[in-house]
């Protein structure tokens, strides 16, 4: 099974064609269009739904479990989600928000375990905790 990270817009995003050596894409990676359509009428109110292909460590490792546990695979995460929140800062126009969703591929009805919301120009980095079934809400 796959992890997914899912990701909702309030606009279209041209997908790339081609391998980028960018550390995050929003892109089509493991789901189905079906899996999506769950995502976006059990969790989202945004109309357009990805998802955040992560090529190092996925951000629903940055949390106080892997603080104490796996300090190096932490790190790793908090420098993925930075590279999402300055993807998303360029990405997302003034006062519009995305939505994330990460779950494991299947997993999409069930209900999510908790919630986040933060703003990008008030980033709070070591208060942030992202796991599964997350629903992150994320302003500009």
């Amino acid at each position: 099974m796959s992890m997914a990270t899912y990701i909702g817009l309030n606009f279209s995003v041209k997908l790339n064609e081609d391998y980028t050596e960018d550390e995050v894409e929003i892109d089509y990676v493991f789901s189905s269009e079906e899996d999506r359509n769950v995502v976006k009428q059990k969790h989202f109110t945004t109309p357009y739904i990805y998802e955040v292909f992560e090529k190092d460590e996925p951000i629903w490792r940055m949390n106080e479990d892997q603080k104490i546990h796996s300090p190096h695979n932490y790190e790793k995460s908090k420098k993925t989600f930075l590279y999402l929140c300055h993807l998303l800062k360029e990405l997302l126009p003034k006062g519009d928000y995305c939505e994330v969703y990460i779950c494991w591929l299947g997993e999409e009805v069930e209900e999510c375990e908790g919630e986040l919301k933060f703003n990008l120009n008030n980033l709070q980095i070591e208060a942030i905790d992202i796991y599964e079934k997350y629903f992150i809400r994320i302003e500009n």
